[in-house]
């Protein structure tokens, strides 16, 4: 397990995409949009450029987690998976390794984004504040990279790429993480609600208020959480099995 872990990792750190997805887009898009607000504006209970910075710091976590997670449809299409299959990990096990992995792609883009707010609008934290940020970003990301798992181990390499922009791109948009639920219609924002991708900016957003998850948020989260990953450990057995 430990060897595969790090295999996984150095695979990860030789991945420019990780840069281009994660960080790049999200930086300069957060440069743009927050010089257009003004500086008493407040969103989501902060400072407008604080919840922005969240926003699009979590848009570029997902964006990274999702695109490292459906890669596993490359690694099915050279018959990786079937190597593993012979080893003695349970698919469970390859499964949280790889999400693990997935998960840490989504950090570069919390970081280079919060830096981006902390230079451009002076926001200022604390340390404390900012490590929480940092970790409960992170561990946000848990979710998506199931779902990635489980586009890529579920779909044929040439639908896994383009359902995974389209989910991507629909999580982020209706979630609330480019446009503020707070200028939705109202019949959106609960749907908004419901989503793991607003539910995980919010921990970002509280976090920057001070203020702890609500269960509420939790447990939309852990929900999610659950279901993707019976979806990706099926989805990885089924491939797996295949001949």
């Amino acid at each position: 397990m430990r060897a595969y872990l790090r295999f996984e990792l150095r695979r990860l750190a030789r991945d420019p995409r990780v840069a281009l997805f994660s960080v790049l887009g999200p930086v300069v898009t957060y440069l743009i949009f927050s010089g257009l607000l003004g500086g008493d504006d407040r969103l989501e209970g902060v400072d407008a450029a604080a919840a922005l910075m969240v926003g699009l710091a979590g848009y570029g976590a997902v964006a990274g987690v999702l695109s490292v997670g459906s890669q596993v449809a490359q690694e099915r299409a050279v018959g990786w998976l079937h190597q593993l299959r012979v080893t003695p990990l349970p698919p469970r096990r390859v499964v949280a390794a790889k999400a693990l992995v997935c998960t840490l792609s989504g950090v570069p883009s919390v970081i280079a984004v919060g830096v981006a707010g902390w230079i451009q609008h002076h926001i200022e934290l604390g340390a404390g504040r900012w490590i929480a940020l940092l970790l409960l970003m992170w561990a946000g990301t848990v979710p998506f990279a199931l779902l990635g798992l489980a586009i890529g181990y579920g779909l044929a390499p040439q639908l896994a790429q383009p359902v995974n922009f389209l989910v991507f791109l629909g999580l982020s948009v209706l979630g609330g993480l480019l446009v503020p639920v707070a200028y939705f219609p109202s019949v959106l924002r609960p749907l908004a609600h419901a989503l793991p991708t607003y539910r995980y900016a919010e921990l970002g957003w509280r976090s920057v208020a001070g203020q702890a998850p609500t269960p509420s948020g939790l447990g939309v989260l852990m929900a999610w959480t659950v279901t993707f990953a019976a979806v990706a450990a099926w989805a990885y057995r089924r491939s797996t099995a295949r001949r």
